[in-house]
């Protein structure tokens, strides 16, 4: 699996390498960028690269979702315990209670357990 991922890895790199230096011309040519906000005068960005461009807003955008994705993580990682936590609380719960089932079936009326369904409820 791991060489499975670096291959793959290699594959994307090699795709965006081909992209890139098929349309050098377009990422190398130097473009302004005007950002209007209705109020007062337009801003204009120095020129740059579109190729800067293309990386800056990239970027932007991974933030972004990573940031909005983080939030979901950390709920998600507090319910995990929380319910790992109530699963051990169970566990411990139902041992307990075979424990008594096995204390009162061997108490009452004189009752005993064969071996073999000793072995088969321990197993369960």
């Amino acid at each position: 699996m791991k060489k499975f991922k670096i291959a793959l890895g290699v594959i994307i790199v090699g795709f965006f390498a081909i992209i890139f230096l098929s349309n050098k011309d377009y990422f190398m040519a130097e473009r302004g960028l005007r950002i209007d906000l209705l109020v007062g005068e337009p801003y204009h960005l120095k020129e740059l690269p579109n190729a800067f461009y293309f990386l800056v807003f990239f970027l932007v955008g991974f933030l972004i979702a990573y940031f909005t994705s983080l939030f979901e993580r950390f709920k998600s990682k507090k319910k995990i315990k929380t319910l790992n936590a109530a699963a051990t609380a169970q566990l411990t719960e139902i041992s307990e209670l075979k424990k008594e089932m096995e204390s009162l079936k061997g108490t009452a009326y004189g009752y005993s357990n064969p071996p073999e369904e000793q072995d088969a409820l321990s197993t369960a």
